[in-house]
């Protein structure tokens, strides 16, 4: 299909000090608010591990922790999740990805904490998941007005478990939503080595994300009939293959890049594309259900559908190759995600990868949609606040499809009911008052679109 390109008018100018200002507070108030906000102490071993690993990296030097006391899970049966006590190398290692660790070890290296503590690594999240809105915001600002650029941002980065989860450790989903976004603001600019370096990011934080960029840039390159864009788009990622394997030769003993899941970890590599339960709990789950949390993708898919053909290329290509990366990931591994977690979080790259797309077809949808899709987003920012801001609301895995966490915390304290219904009623009040989103701003560049 040959790319149409939409005419063109130039932007009406706007003052530089002011544009970079409305960027500079977007970023300190979300950054602080994460930062406020992430988790101290009610953290996953996934999490924890992985700040142990920087921790230890930081202070020692080594990546062994042969002989370390970690008391939680001496005797843990999941011990193997987390640690390797028999890596190829003969040491005891940490089994995460090289991204996580590496993303926490500069706070560590800084900080040089006496003891093991989690706040260097929790900050630093909220640092990366805060510049993973600005870009988003970056990305959008190009195809819509200003304003509405923020209210999307702000949606993604304040409505959704990016709050809940992302900005609140450093997790795998903390790197590849980064990742992603970096993608997102490269490619509406055609930037495409720096679409690739988004593409490491994904590889070094959870490597069958890499599909996610590989999608991007072969339907880009079919679509614009050009194998350049499927070459710079995907060297970066293959060339990164080599210092992927010497970390792990470095750390496991071997240049098997899969050892960095640890031995025995891949056989919880389980599942398969007819695991139909599995594929509809990524989707519906009570408290693991991407639909679940945030219904506003349901609500806008008719507007989506509607307007596929009109928006941006990159964008469509985007969010297909987040489709499939989310039914990979749900043919690879249980759809919960683990504990705790409040929402989701195999969900991220998804929304990550639909959000350029869903903000760009939002200022098409009906006049119904409209006024539904504000009240829809208040319930969305009252149920992550309440999970962003609380200590143990998140629900155990076992718990996925017959309980939710916020419906579970409104029980335990019903006075929560109204003051969530007053926040909705706030925000549907506001978004009333900023008006209606409207199609895109005039750009300063030809804009492919199919």
């Amino acid at each position: 299909m040959t790319p149409v390109v939409t005419p063109v008018v130039t932007r009406p100018a706007t003052s530089w000090r002011r544009a970079r200002g409305v960027e500079v507070t977007l970023f300190l108030v979300t950054f602080l608010v994460f930062g406020a906000t992430a988790s101290r102490t009610y953290i996953s071993y996934d999490v924890w591990t992985s700040n142990l690993a920087s921790y230890e990296l930081a202070t020692t030097g080594s990546p062994y922790i042969d002989g370390l006391d970690v008391p939680d899970l001496e005797h843990h049966p999941l011990r193997w999740v987390w640690i390797d006590d028999d890596a190829p190398n003969g040491h005891v290692v940490i089994t995460r990805a090289p991204a996580v660790v590496i993303a926490g070890l500069p706070a560590y290296l800084l900080t040089q904490p006496d003891s093991m503590t989690v706040l260097p690594a929790a900050i630093t999240a909220a640092l990366l998941t805060a510049t993973a809105v600005l870009l988003m915001y970056l990305a959008l600002l190009h195809l819509m007005r200003r304003r509405h650029a923020l209210i999307a941002a702000a949606a993604f980065g304040f409505t959704t478990p990016v709050w809940s989860v992302a900005a609140n450790g450093i997790w795998p989903q903390t790197i590849t939503v980064l990742g992603i976004a970096l993608a997102a603001w490269a490619a509406v600019r055609e930037k495409w080595w720096t679409v690739g370096l988004g593409g490491i990011l994904m590889l070094w934080a959870r490597p069958h994300a890499a599909l996610i960029v590989a999608v991007l840039g072969l339907t880009l390159a079919w679509r614009r009939r050009s194998l350049g864009i499927a070459l710079r788009t995907g060297l970066p990622g293959v060339v990164s293959l080599a210092p992927l394997a010497l970390w792990t030769h470095w750390v496991y003993g071997t240049w098997n890049p899969t050892a960095l899941y640890g031995a025995g970890a891949l056989s919880e590599v389980h599942k398969s594309l007819l695991d139909l339960p599995n594929q509809a709990g990524m989707w519906i789950s009570p408290d693991r259900g991407l639909l679940i949390y945030t219904p506003a993708l349901l609500l806008l898919l008719p507007t989506l559908i509607r307007t596929w053909r009109t928006l941006p290329d990159w964008a469509t290509a985007l969010l297909l190759g987040g489709l499939a990366y989310t039914v990979l990931q749900a043919a690879l591994i249980g759809f919960t995600g683990g504990d705790p977690i409040y929402g989701y979080r195999y969900g991220l790259e998804l929304l990550t990868c639909a959000t350029p797309a869903y903000a760009l077809a939002t200022p098409r949808a009906h006049r119904t949609t409209r006024l539904l899709l504000a009240p829809v987003l208040g319930l969305q920012l009252v149920v992550i606040l309440l999970g962003a801001t609380l200590e143990h609301t998140a629900l155990t895995y076992q718990q996925a499809w017959t309980h939710n966490a916020f419906v579970e915390a409104l029980l335990d304290a019903p006075i929560r009911l109204p003051l969530a219904l007053l926040v909705v009623v706030a925000v549907t009040a506001a978004a009333r008052r900023l008006g209606p989103p409207t199609p895109a701003e005039p750009v300063d560049e030809p804009v492919r679109v199919g």
